[in-house]
């Protein structure tokens, strides 16, 4: 069966397998580009819960200066990364 992507593109079912074993084995072809972190975007929370944790003096640095470069409130930083942790799981 073969099928017609958006654009033109002719896609069968061989392809579909050879994508679906490329898949499997880690293999998406290409080279692996630059990582960049982007701007933090507040996740504000629709019904908020308190968590709490500990850093270390230096961790708890770090977030302060992160949030100050950014602009953003600590908050919105720790949101941020947990939001992208999640989504890499």
């Amino acid at each position: 069966m073969a099928f017609t992507a958006k654009g033109g593109r002719v896609v069968t079912d061989d392809m579909l397998d050879k994508w679906a074993d490329d898949a499997e084995r880690g293999d998406f072809g290409g080279t692996a580009g630059p990582v960049y972190s982007g701007p933090v975007f507040d996740v504000s929370p629709a019904d908020p819960v308190n968590r709490t944790f500990a850093l270390s003096a230096d961790m708890s640095a770090m977030l302060d200066a992160v949030a100050k470069r950014r602009g953003v409130s600590v908050d919105a930083v720790m949101r941020h990364a947990l939001v992208r942790e999640f989504a890499s799981v």
